[in-house]
């Protein structure tokens, strides 16, 4: 028996891994669907292994081909890597297209230094931000549709690079009052309404307070969800409604509007943003470039 296998049925594997169906990875390969069965026929019989077994209408991946599949994703990964090698990049004739997905606070900061390094550097390179979101940007990742993620996932993916760059401690914003005490009560956090940047805008910050609040059996009074944390900042500017955000955006918030900026009245840890990145591209020229200054000017806005 030949026991040789091609990219492409390497390629169907990992595409009906992710759908369980021949049909869907066919249409999705654009192949025609006695091609992806054929391909599964062959690696059934160089893996000796059925593969994907039928079950409640779905092909279910067996041990066996959940452990193939990172294995097969690497190699792949490789090869997509070869074919796009990138030896000659260079930043000054480059057309290349980036993504960066990051918390909206983030881009504040860092899309401005990004461009002024565009124009001394980059006449026709585009960088595009992304509103942050989480549950998506592994996927996008993953897919290429995304090339960089600022936040923070707790347990990334085994196929990311990660390096943390910036730390920050959350706060509470409220209306400027001479009068008003420079701490909170717990009391006053919890009863006063608030308000929050939309999900998934909102991200991990938000999520660490929720779950201090649910420790000690309490819930956040959210009365109100806005898209941007300037449109944040005005309604606690002009109402009594409470909102958290990082210090570091605080206090730029601070310089444009009548707040005051209080602790929170909880144990909350402190904010992380780390860069992730896929290890798909960790070797590209043009990432290495985009990379290095990301990581250069987040030191510089953390300081």
């Amino acid at each position: 028996m030949d026991n040789r296998i091609d990219l492409q049925q390497l390629v169907c594997f990992v595409a009906l891994i992710k759908h369980q169906n021949v049909s869907k990875a066919a249409i999705t390969l654009g192949l025609s669907q006695p091609t992806v069965s054929l391909a599964l026929k062959k690696l059934r019989e160089v893996f000796k292994d059925p593969l994907l077994v039928r079950s409640n209408g779905r092909m279910t991946p067996t041990s066996r081909a959940l452990a193939l599949e990172l294995e097969i994703q690497e190699i792949l990964y490789k090869v997509d890597a070869l074919n796009k090698s990138e030896s000659s990049f260079d930043p000054k004739t480059s057309e290349a297209k980036f993504s960066i997905m990051c918390p909206e606070f983030v881009e504040y900061y860092l899309a401005p230094r990004i461009a002024a390094r565009l124009e001394l550097d980059a006449p026709n390179i585009q960088v595009q931000f992304k509103t942050s979101n989480p549950s998506e940007a592994f996927d996008m990742l993953d897919k290429g549709i995304l090339d960089f993620r600022l936040g923070w996932w707790p347990k990334p993916n085994l196929m990311l690079r990660t390096k943390i760059l910036f730390r920050d401690e959350l706060v509470c914003l409220s209306k400027k009052n001479t009068h008003a005490a420079p701490k909170l009560s717990l009391s006053e956090f919890l009863n006063t309404r608030h308000v929050r940047l939309e999900a998934p805008r909102n991200g991990v910050s938000t999520m660490v307070i929720d779950q201090a609040v649910f420790k000690i059996g309490e819930k956040i009074n959210i009365a109100l969800e806005v898209q941007t944390v300037f449109n944040l900042a005005k309604t606690v500017s002009e109402t009594g409604f409470l909102a958290c955000t990082g210090r570091k955006i605080a206090q730029e918030i601070k310089n444009k509007f009548p707040i005051e900026i209080r602790p929170i009245p909880l144990n909350i840890p402190e904010v992380r943003i780390a860069l992730y990145w896929h290890e798909r591209t960790h070797r590209q020229t043009s990432h290495i470039w985009l990379k290095n200054i990301i990581e250069t000017e987040m030191k510089a806005i953390s300081q």
